[in-house]
């Protein structure tokens, strides 16, 4: 049974890897595909630009790290290491 938890723990711990992955990419592409192109359009102030960038790639970091975080965290627990 402890295999089997084991393998079940690694298999979710790969998902959220993924999904971190998975949400910097996606994250990237409405970078460029939407808010590049939304400053292009519109012209907003320079610091409007930074707060822009600020406001949608912290956040983006920050699921990202937390899905990493948790990834690693679960392969320790599996792995009996922590």
């Amino acid at each position: 049974m402890a295999l089997l938890g084991s393998l079940i723990a690694l298999g979710a711990a790969l998902v959220f890897a993924v999904l971190a992955i998975t949400t910097l990419w996606g994250g990237w592409q409405a970078i460029q595909r939407e808010l590049l192109r939304g400053f292009i359009s519109t012209n907003p102030s320079s610091g409007e630009r930074v707060w822009s960038l600020l406001l949608t790639v912290v956040p983006l970091l920050g699921v990202a790290l937390l899905g990493l975080l948790a990834a690693w965290r679960i392969v320790q627990v599996a792995l009996g290491l922590g």
